[in-house]
């Protein structure tokens, strides 16, 4: 035997040692084995083949079955209860018999407790001297599997829920390059499976041009550099064509070493909400120019006022000067053209919440007529046949002329080459309340305004929708669709409603019915001829505003017919003024916007000092706004400027011929004079 060197303890001479003998490397693989064979961490069975008796076992296997070594060892394989349905029975032990391998990928054991474990199962058959065995490595892949269930109920799940909801669920495989589209992108974007390709062109095929290189590079960017979600507005293709503006956001799966593996995510179809954004957006442009207009609005009033009751203090005084009165009748009908458009731009800036008079129907259809006989096109005739005994209605004279306005405007866009536009009204009596009319009508005297077209009608399947909020069938730019609802909102408003008949190739028919006041004189209307304007008797007036021009003015005029005026540039001189004199003041007639302190102010300050003053408001601009405040403080009577004499003269007298506030027994109404 060949003889080993080794060093010696010393460092001297080598030592001479021998070859171990074959026993002792016998015994050390042994050992290792053994080693080995009790801590495994997979479970480890020999058994004899030919009997299928457990004739080893390790630890990690009876710790996993949950069974005593005892209750192993020595057992056939078929008669340990978490094998019987598996391997263990003799048909399946047979197959083990047979081949030198057999694999398992999946075996489902229970432990003693009822635990189910799943295992992947190798066996393997050899002889060990002279006896065939088979030895049986088992994993415990329990986490594994749990892992892939999980993993596959998710997919199902979000399967299921992609299917249920309305909108387009994607599902993009990056290994493959697959994409998976949910029913909600079919019914989304109207395609049927067929035209769905199944790779990522069914997706950036549709794509815009001008939107597609930067949602295909943002979505690769952000794969590969880290973010968790991706999103992008663009423009997606329908089946039909059209382009939906759409909101797509994903969600990115990564594997453990951070590589994206898949993207999910789903698709918005915003088409509508944007296009009521930009009819929001349009809508505050022009709540912002109604403001504005609003304000002009006020001071041209303000401008007209002291101009109408000038013309009529002069006329007075040019009674037998025939060329005079003429030329002073002309600058009169001017200025209240002037006056009526104001009243137009001031009913587009406060919208439809306006006040109510008793008004004459046929002096708002005689205006409309003299407008768009001056600017529609000359191709379209216009006719009228209006009633002479119309009843008077109640209503906003401005926010009624609107409705007729839009109506007639609806027409002429309805015959683009020319045609008939006939404005009609009569008095009608209703028994009840017509069928169909809505909860807000009702049975009485109406008025039946009726304005019709020789247009091209309306089709059936749009009449139900007409009246509805920026519903339109005109091109973008040429409507916003708030004519007709407009006018619905203000007439149901009003108490009244509006019907539509229609036929295509002949025309259109709008009617207004408005509940009518057979037994009202109508405001504003004029006094019989030889009717003279109403006095005073010197009672002492205070005029407060802070236009000098309307303050002398009015005083001038109110002097002229019999009254003591006293006048305040703002409400802090007026309150002084009435504090001093409050035995003596009848009547304050006071604007409502004044520097320092304005009107509503200084009228709740003069009520304090005596509750029982009788107090006249005025206003260039809406009343509304400054209605709660001054009714509070017992105003009854309100003002429009600009305002005529007859107006100003008539509701003086009858303040102050009329009980003082608080004296009532009646519920207090308020009056409006335009």
């Amino acid at each position: 035997m060949p003889a080993l060197l080794t060093p010696s303890q010393d460092n001297g001479p080598p030592t001479v040692l021998t070859r171990r003998a074959p026993d002792e490397r016998l015994l050390a693989s042994e050992i290792r084995y053994r080693r080995l064979f009790e801590t495994a961490k997979d479970g480890i069975l020999i058994l004899n083949a030919t009997t299928g008796v457990v004739e080893e076992v390790n630890p990690f296997l009876t710790k996993l079955l949950g069974l005593p070594m005892e209750e192993v060892l020595g057992k056939r394989i078929w008669e340990l209860g978490s094998f019987q349905n598996h391997v263990a029975n003799r048909e399946k032990f047979g197959e083990l018999q047979r081949n030198e391998y057999v694999r398992y990928d999946h075996l489902p054991l229970e432990a003693a407790d009822g635990r189910r474990i799943d295992v992947e199962f190798v066996s393997n058959v050899y002889e060990e001297d002279g006896t065939r065995v088979i030895q049986c490595n088992i994993r415990d892949i329990s986490a594994h599997k749990a892992a892939e269930r999980a993993l596959r109920l998710s997919e199902e799940r979000f399967k299921f829920v992609a299917r249920a909801v309305s909108d387009a669920v994607w599902d993009w495989d990056l290994e493959t390059s697959v994409l998976w589209w949910n029913e909600g992108f079919r019914s989304t974007f109207g395609y049927v499976d067929s035209e769905i390709e199944p790779g990522i062109v069914s997706w950036t095929g549709r794509i815009h041009p001008d939107d597609v290189t930067r949602v295909v590079e943002g979505i690769h960017a952000a794969i590969a550099l880290g973010p968790e979600t991706w999103s992008a507005d663009y423009r997606f293709r329908r089946k039909d064509g059209s382009y939906a503006a759409v909101q797509d956001r994903g969600f990115i799966v990564r594997d453990a070493a951070g590589r994206g593996t898949r993207v999910v995510g789903g698709i918005r179809d915003l088409t509508e909400q944007r296009k009521l954004e930009t009819q929001f957006l349009r809508a505050q442009r022009m709540e912002s120019i109604g403001t504005l207009a609003g304000g002009i609005a006020h001071d041209m009033n303000n401008v007209l006022a002291p101009i109408l009751m000038s013309i009529e203090l002069l006329k007075l005084d040019s009674a037998n000067d025939a060329g005079r009165t003429r030329l002073l009748e002309t600058i009169h009908l001017s200025c209240r053209r002037g006056a009526d458009l104001m009243r137009q731009v001031l009913s587009y800036a406060r919208g439809v919440d306006g006040q109510r008079v008793a008004l004459r129907v046929r002096v708002l259809i005689d205006e409309l007529e003299a407008m768009i006989g001056e600017t529609f096109p000359r191709n379209i005739r216009i006719v009228t046949s209006i009633a002479d005994d119309l009843w008077p209605v109640t209503g906003d004279p401005t926010q009624l002329h609107q409705v007729l306005l839009n109506l007639a405007v609806n027409a002429r866009d309805a015959m683009p080459q020319g045609g008939t536009l006939t404005l009609a009204a009569c008095n009608l009596l209703h028994d009840a309340p017509p069928a169909g009319a809505g909860p807000m009508a009702g049975a009485g005297p109406h008025v039946l305004l009726q304005v019709t077209d020789s247009g091209r009608g309306i089709p059936p399947e749009l009449r139900e929708r007409i009246f509805e909020p920026f519903f339109t069938t005109k091109e973008l730019g040429q409507g916003t669709g708030l004519g007709l609802s407009t006018v619905h909102a203000i007439v149901k408003s009003h108490g009244g409603f509006v019907s539509v008949e229609s036929e295509i190739g002949h025309g259109t028919t709008f009617s207004v019915h408005l509940p009518a006041e057979p037994a009202q004189l109508p405001t504003g209307a004029p006094l019989p001829p030889g009717t003279e304007l109403p006095r005073g008797q010197g009672e002492l007036v205070l005029v407060v505003d802070d236009e000098q021009s309307i303050r002398e003015i009015t005083a001038d005029l109110l002097e002229t017919f019999g009254y003591h005026v006293i006048t305040a540039q703002d409400g802090t001189e007026a309150v002084a003024l009435f504090a001093a004199r409050s035995d003596e003041i009848v009547l304050v007639l006071t604007d409502m916007m004044m520097p320092v302190m304005d009107g509503a102010m200084a009228i709740q300050v003069m009520v304090r000092i005596h509750p029982g003053i009788r107090i006249i408001a005025a206003s260039g601009l809406g009343m509304t706004e400054y209605m709660a405040k001054a009714t509070g403080a017992g105003v009854r009577h309100f003002l429009t400027k600009p305002y005529s004499t007859q107006t100003l003269l008539q509701l003086v007298h009858e303040v102050i011929s009329g009980p003082a506030p608080g004296h009532k027994k009646t519920p207090p109404t308020f009056v409006v004079r335009r």
